[in-house]
C-alpha cells in the first residue's frame, strides 16, 4: 500500500529539461552546472541531470556532493557556498571546484591542498549588488586572484558571481558585462585565459533569450529551470519545451465538512508567530490534507493540479482546502495532487515524512 504525503518524481522529465537547458546555453557558448541542491541531492534527480547533458553537478551542501563521488567518481563537483574551515579536507576531496570569497579560507585550503598532496580548482566570487558572497572592491578581488595563482595547492579556474537570492537584483548587460571586464583585468594580469567566467543561475536565462548575455560569460549554474517553473513566473520569461511538473505531490484527505471561513474568537497569531489574514466567505465545504508546514514549506505555495480547489492555509502537520467547488468528488482518502514552487520542493525532497516515488516516463 502507498504510504503519503508522497513526492513524485518524473526522472525522464527532469532529463529532458536538462536537454533543453544544455542545448540552449550551447547555443551561446555556454556551459551549464547542474545545480541539485533544490531537490536535496536525490540521486536519480542527480542522474537525470547527468544523462540531460549537464557539464557538472553542484551544490551546496557537501554531504551531497559526497554521494555523488561516492557513486559517480568521475563526475565533476562544484561546491556553491563558500566553504567553512571545518570542512575544507571534504571541500578537497568530494568538490573538484569551489566556490570563494574569503582570504583566510583561500589561505588554510591551500595549506591542507599541499598536506594532501592535492590540487584544487577555485571560482572567486564577485559581489556586483546583490550583497551575498563575495569580494565588493575591485581591488580585493585581484589581489585574491594573485594570491590562488601564485598558490602551490590552487588552481584559479575563473571568476563568478550570485545575483537575485537576497538582494533580488536582475542581471543585465550592465553587472554581467562588469564581471567580464573584471575577468579581462585579471587575464591580462595573470598572462593567461581564464576557464570559467561563471554569470549567476536561472535568473540570467533572460539574456540568453534575449540576446543581452555579454559574450564573455561561459558558464551558468541552473537548478530551478531545470526541476520547475516558478523563476519563469517571477521573472516574466519562457523556454519552449520545459516541464512544469516533473514533480508532484499527493497528500490524502482527512476530514471534509462544511466550516466558517473567518475565525471565530480573539485573533491572536498562529502556531509560527504570525498574524495571517482572512477574508470572510461565509460558510464552506473545506477539506484537511495530512501534509504540513513540516514537510513543504509554505503550503500556499502547492498548486492544486485540480484548479477547483483552493489553498487556505495550515499549521505544521496539516493544510487548509476549501473543496466547496468539487466536494461531490472528494471522499476521506482520496488523493490530492500538487505542483510546487522551489520552497516545497525543498522541504518535501529532504523531509524523512514525506515518501518518495521515482517514475521513469
Amino acid at each position: 500500500m502507498s504510504s503519503f504525503p508522497k513526492l513524485v518524481v518524473h526522472t525522464k522529465k527532469i532529463e529532458h529539461n536538462a536537454r533543453v537547458m544544455v542545448d540552449l546555453c550551447a547555443k551561446n557558448g555556454v556551459t551549464v552546472s547542474g545545480v541539485i541542491k533544490g531537490a536535496s541531492g536525490l540521486l536519480p534527480v542527480c542522474n537525470a541531470f547527468r544523462k540531460g547533458g549537464v557539464s557538472s553537478l553542484s551544490s551546496s551542501r557537501m554531504p551531497q556532493l559526497r554521494a555523488i563521488k561516492e557513486i559517480w567518481p568521475d563526475q565533476e563537483t562544484l561546491l556553491l557556498r563558500i566553504p567553512m574551515m571545518c570542512e575544507l579536507d571534504e571541500v578537497i576531496r568530494y568538490a573538484d571546484v569551489s566556490l570563494e570569497s574569503d582570504v583566510e579560507t583561500l589561505k588554510a585550503l591551500d595549506a591542507r591542498c599541499l598536506a594532501l598532496g592535492r590540487t584544487h580548482r577555485v571560482i572567486l566570487m564577485v559581489d556586483l549588488g546583490d550583497l551575498r558572497e563575495g569580494f565588493f572592491e575591485d581591488d580585493d578581488l585581484y589581489a585574491a586572484a594573485k594570491l590562488v595563482e601564485d598558490a602551490k595547492g590552487l588552481v584559479l579556474e575563473g571568476i563568478g558571481t550570485n545575483l537575485g537570492c537576497y538582494g533580488s537584483i536582475e542581471p543585465d548587460a550592465k553587472n554581467l558585462g562588469r564581471l567580464c571586464s573584471q575577468a579581462e583585468h585579471i587575464e591580462s594580469m595573470i598572462g593567461r585565459k581564464l576557464a570559467v567566467v561563471s554569470g549567476g543561475s536561472t535568473t540570467s536565462i533572460p539574456l540568453l533569450l534575449d540576446g543581452t548575455m555579454p559574450k564573455g560569460v561561459n558558464q551558468l549554474r541552473v537548478g530551478t529551470e531545470v526541476l520547475m517553473l516558478d523563476e519563469e513566473k517571477d521573472h516574466h520569461f519562457e523556454v519552449p519545451g520545459i516541464y512544469g511538473d516533473a514533480f508532484t505531490l499527493e497528500a490524502q484527505l482527512i476530514e471534509k465538512r462544511r466550516k466558517a471561513t473567518f475565525p471565530i474568537g480573539t485573533l491572536s497569531v498562529d502556531a509560527f508567530g504570525n498574524k495571517p489574514h482572512y477574508v470572510d466567505r461565509g460558510r464552506r465545504i473545506r477539506g484537511l490534507i495530512a501534509v504540513g508546514r513540516q514537510d513543504v514549506g509554505d503550503m500556499t505555495q502547492l498548486h492544486p493540479q485540480d484548479e477547483r480547489i483552493k489553498v487556505y492555509g495550515g499549521s505544521s502537520d496539516h493544510t487548509i482546502l476549501d473543496l466547496e467547488d468539487c466536494a461531490d468528488d472528494y471522499a476521506i482518502g482520496d488523493i490530492v495532487s500538487f505542483t510546487m514552487d522551489y520552497e516545497n520542493l525543498m522541504h518535501s525532497s529532504l523531509s524523512p515524512y514525506v515518501a518518495k516515488e521515482f517514475v521513469d516516463d
